[in-house]
């Protein structure tokens, strides 16, 4: 297998939580968990490894409690078959990554993975416990399977977005929500930044609670999602700002949702994620000079396509910037996070206290960096 150009001869493929413990038991050098692998281009180059631990045959849904709204799901579970399963119970866990429903469980908490839904939150705010497995082979949980039990340090929310530096995660506990009665998806173009801009504002500053809000460029559509009873759903439609808004439902809203995934991928091999106060996210457009741009309108984080890295570091100055997509030669030369201060201090305290020798997915977070 080939991670970042690293060749790598020895791969486990456990099949149970015991048979993961085992293997990083038994491993004396570096390791790198592996999911469904379409977050491979996110982070710092891997560092030298000697084996990978493929996740994907750890898929068993656990325990599953429809009455209380909550699951319990082993990492290698692909997203779709979650929801596939749930489906069947009337329910939903309100994730939609952008690289879709092959990505696994896993993989979404290790990368904090985002997608349109993130007007509802993103997983932190559905996790309510984890087991992961540390270097050693040492189980720990943390949280409950049921959300009344959550307690202590919430060490599930260090966990996500760790890019598996700091344990591995095996398994997830989630609440979930009854699914939407209705969703309705509103399009409106926009003819520029300005405008669009407004009309965002308008939409904000309005009485609806879509469940997701996106805005794309150069075409300046703006994406407003709802998702309720029928009854909140069709007042929320009224209540839109004036525009000239066109409505999907069913087949064709599933459709519009997988082109504005498609524009996802084609925001090219170099994307930045900015974030900014929602009122700003013109402005950060218009500094950056990008020709493609996803924004999350709800909330100010801004997907942008780059033509390079020059300016980068000067533009960390100004907002919180890390590569969302890059290629190795691209993250070789740039740092994926460009930490500073005692945000660096922080992660490389916790990288050094949960791994003190650098042995689980090296180079991939912080330690694959320099102070900026």
């Amino acid at each position: 297998m080939i991670l970042d150009s690293v060749h790598v001869d020895r791969v486990h493929a456990p099949g149970t939580t015991a048979e993961l413990i085992e293997v990083m038991r038994s491993e004396r050098g570096a390791m790198a968990p592996v999911g469904g692998g379409t977050e491979l281009e996110f982070g710092n180059p891997l560092g030298p490894i000697d084996c990978v631990i493929d996740m994907r045959r750890l898929t068993r849904i656990t325990e599953y409690v429809p009455a209380d709204l909550t699951v319990h799901v082993e990492a290698g579970l692909p997203l779709g078959q979650l929801q596939a399963a749930l489906a069947e119970h009337n329910q939903i866990l309100p994730l939609d990554p952008w690289n879709g429903p092959d990505a696994t469980i896993g993989g979404i908490a290790a990368t904090n993975a985002q997608g349109p839904f993130r007007a509802v939150g993103g997983i932190r705010d559905w996790i309510i416990g984890m087991r992961v497995v540390e270097v050693d082979g040492r189980s720990s949980k943390t949280g409950g399977r049921v959300v009344k039990n959550v307690s202590g340090y919430d060490l599930a929310k260090l966990y996500t977005g760790s890019l598996g530096s700091l344990a591995v995660i095996s398994e997830v506990s989630f609440k979930l929500r009854a699914d939407f009665e209705k969703t309705v998806t509103a399009r409106a173009r926009a003819d520029s930044l300005n405008d669009a801009s407004r009309l965002i504002k308008a939409i904000r500053a309005s009485t609806v609670e879509p469940v997701a809000f996106v805005w794309t460029g150069p075409d300046n559509s703006i994406y407003v999602r709802f998702g309720e009873q029928k009854l909140a759903v069709d007042w929320q439609l009224a209540a839109l700002p004036a525009a000239e808004w066109e409505t999907f439902e069913g087949e064709a809203e599933r459709a519009l949702w997988q082109d504005v995934r498609k524009g996802y991928r084609e925001l090219g091999g170099l994307v930045l994620r900015l974030v900014t106060l929602p009122s700003k996210i013109a402005q950060a457009i218009d500094r950056v000079q990008s020709d493609r741009w996803l924004a999350h309108a709800a909330n100010g984080i801004v997907l942008l396509s780059v033509k390079n890295a020059e300016g980068l570091a000067e533009l960390r100055r100004e907002f919180p910037v890390v590569i969302e997509r890059a290629t190795i030669e691209v993250r070789r030369q740039v740092p994926a996070f460009g930490l500073s201060g005692q945000e660096y201090e922080l992660m490389e305290h916790l990288k050094t206290s949960f791994d003190p020798e650098g042995r689980l997915n090296p180079g991939r977070h912080v330690d694959g960096e320099a102070r900026s």
